[in-house]
This record gives structure tokens, sequence and C-alpha cells, in this order.
């Protein structure tokens, strides 16, 4: 007898075993199943924003890259203009030079021609050319007779 008590109540604690068990195993189950749901939701959210961004992502990028060749080409022409800019101020300098070479040069001789010009009696002048011209208006008149 105490053989099937000790066995009956193997079988009870048994049976609670089981049952706490499938218990377990459901709640188990029922969470594993809100995961995967979980799980598949998220992954749908991804795929739908690669599906989404990608594209946009990639026209951005071809974009600046557009934006950016366009760039470095603007950057070379700013860089030959530069260039040129730089053999102009080279050109201008040496010009400048020259010419201060010339003026250095020849300044003595611009002095003496300026003061030969200012010991020049225009008053002077001027009445020896009235002079002249009253003495050639009559042999003129006299010249246009013959002819």
């Amino acid at each position: 007898m105490a053989d099937t008590q000790m066995n009956s109540l193997a079988e009870t604690q048994d049976t609670a075993t089981l049952k706490e068990l499938l218990e377990w195993e459901k709640k188990e189950a029922k969470y594993a199943k809100r995961t995967s749901m979980l799980l598949a939701a998220l992954v749908m959210i991804f795929l739908i924003s690669a599906i989404i961004i990608v594209p946009r992502v990639v026209t951005v990028l071809e974009n600046t890259n557009e934006a950016v060749v366009t760039a470095q080409s603007s950057l070379e022409k700013v860089d030959e203009q530069l260039d040129s800019i730089k053999v102009m101020t080279d050109s201008i300098t040496e010009t400048s030079n020259n010419m201060n070479t010339m003026v250095e040069d020849n300044a003595e001789q611009l002095t003496e021609a300026v003061k030969k010009m200012q010991s020049v009696d225009f008053e002077g002048l001027n009445t020896a050319i009235q002079d002249l011209e009253d003495a050639v208006k009559p042999m003129a008149k006299m010249m246009r007779a013959f002819n």
C-alpha cells in the first residue's frame, strides 16, 4: 500500500510538474510568437525604409558627385585665370620698371629741355613773327601780281 501511495503521490507530482511545464511552454511559445512578429515587423520596416531611402541616397550622392566635378572644373578655370593674372601683373610690373628706368635715364635731358623751353622769349618770338609777316606781305602782293 505504501508503494501505491508513493506511486500515486509520484504520479500526482509528475502531473503537477507536467502541468507547470506545459504552462511554461505555452508562455514561452506566446513570447516567442510575439518576438518573431516584432522581428518580422522590424524587418519589414527596415526593408520599406531601404526601398524608399536607398534610391534617394543614390540620387543625392550622384548630385553631390556632379557638384564636386563642377566645382573642380570651376577651380581649374579659376587657377588658369589666376595664372593669367599673375602673368599680366608681372608684365605690368616689368613695364613700370622699364618706364621708371627710362624716366630716370632721361630725367636730366627732360629737365634741360624744360629749362630751355622756359628760357624761350615767346613774346619776342611773336614780335619777330609779326615783323616777318609785315615784311613778307608786300613781296607776296607783288608776286601775286606776276602770276
